[in-house]
């Protein structure tokens, strides 16, 4: 057919007229390199991916949540945005959201390969359940040399059966019930009873789903932790950004009020 076939395409300099026609013609199209970084969100994560491809946000969105999708790759409504690794990925311009998920589904066995398959049965935790926790080490430190620390620290809690208590997910047990866009920078005690399956204060164990979309060095975090004694954890004011580890609940209490009174002096109540 002599139609111009969509997609996007490398226009050398000094092409002529002809040359262009027939490129365009020929449907030998360049690939794009499509990335995504960590998006908390299907919404997020449309966004992302529409403003690279043809694929629109809303038709994205769609096959993302799609029931008889999920339901035959094994994941359901609060594990499906796991499937998602972070990464830099070839696409042409002119794939549909489908053929987008069917890719992103093998990139995510790509992913799964042996070894770190083995290392995920070591610690009795499947594919998905290595992607929670990963979610919630992603969340509680953004330090990348600090999330085998925590990872340990939390493998520790779920062997020893003690809840997580992870802040990060009382906030998304927040924004689930009162919208996604509240902005919450400290968890008050009375958030500690909210009535939700994501509360690691109340229940033992993992929460149903990942709390957000992991990076690798979280995934592997959790995969490669650090043996340790450490059980609590809490953020430092001596080097922003990284925590306090202790092995004691006193040692904790001590590290905990010293962050509770730097925050109120910084006047941050919510």
């Amino acid at each position: 057919s002599n139609a111009v076939k969509p997609g996007k395409y490398h226009i050398k300099e000094g092409m002529s007229s002809m040359e262009l026609v027939n490129l365009l013609r020929s449907g030998k199209q360049s690939m794009v390199n499509l990335s995504f970084n960590n998006q908390d969100t299907f919404e997020k994560l449309a966004g992302r991916i529409s403003s690279q491809i043809e694929a629109d946000s809303i038709s994205l969105l769609n096959v993302f949540n799609e029931t008889a999708f999920l339901n035959e790759s094994g994941f359901d409504i609060n594990t499906a945005l796991g499937m998602y690794i972070p990464n830099s990925y070839e696409f042409y311009w002119n794939t549909s959201a489908k053929l987008f998920r069917s890719k992103m589904f093998d990139e995510y066995h790509r992913f799964w390969n042996d070894s770190r398959i083995q290392k995920a049965k070591k610690l009795n935790l499947s594919e998905i359940e290595v992607i929670t926790l990963a979610s919630i080490v992603q969340k509680e430190t953004s330090n990348v040399r600090e999330r085998p620390i925590v990872a340990g620290l939390y493998l520790n809690r779920l062997n020893d059966q003690w809840p997580l208590q992870a802040d990060p997910t009382i906030i998304f047990a927040l924004k689930q019930q009162q919208g996604k866009d509240m902005i919450i920078k400290r968890v008050l005690k009375k958030d500690l009873d909210i009535d939700s399956p994501y509360n690691t204060y109340k229940n033992v164990g993992l929460p149903p789903g990942p709390i957000s979309m992991p990076d690798i060095s979280s995934i592997d975090a959790v995969l490669n932790p650090k043996k340790h004694d450490f059980y609590y954890m809490c953020a430092s004011i001596n080097n922003i950004g990284t925590h306090e580890f202790a092995k004691t609940l006193s040692q904790h209490h001590k590290n905990a009020s010293i962050y509770q009174n730097w925050l109120n002096k910084q006047g941050v109540n919510r």
